[in-house]
């Protein structure tokens, strides 16, 4: 229960760092070989690259992102979250929200903390 914990917290630091426009805090939550894969993009690699995909995303707009872990397990320093997730932004004068999935995998470090080294994210709906 406490590996489940830490993700869920990880979802909540997550979403406060975002909502707060704080790529740097986000890029901290994941490891420095992180890979983090979004449709229709090339993969954005380690956390320089964790930090330019939420910078890409604050600067298009994006807000108010929430997390709902649906499903958390943990196998010795390995674990998967998987979620839900939802963020909105305001474009040509109209609210859009963006609803998705999402899974993260953990790897325990040797501080013993958890951190992201994969993340993809996938959306309900299909672009346009």
């Amino acid at each position: 229960m406490a590996k489940e914990q830490a993700f869920k917290n990880s979802d909540t630091e997550y979403a406060k760092a975002f909502n707060a426009s704080d790529p740097a805090k986000i890029a901290a939550l994941y490891t420095e070989d992180a890979i983090v894969s979004m449709p229709e993009m090339a993969m954005f690699k380690g956390s320089k690259g964790v930090q330019a995909h939420a910078q890409m995303m604050l600067d298009a707009g994006w807000q108010n992102v929430e997390f709902k872990s649906i499903l958390s397990k943990a196998d010795g320093d390995l674990a998967v979250n998987i979620g839900s997730v939802a963020l909105n932004k305001v474009a040509d004068g109209k609210a859009i929200k963006l609803k998705g999935k999402y899974v993260d995998v953990y790897r325990r470090e040797t501080d013993g903390a958890w951190k992201i080294i994969a993340t993809m994210f996938n959306p309900d709906e299909p672009s346009k």
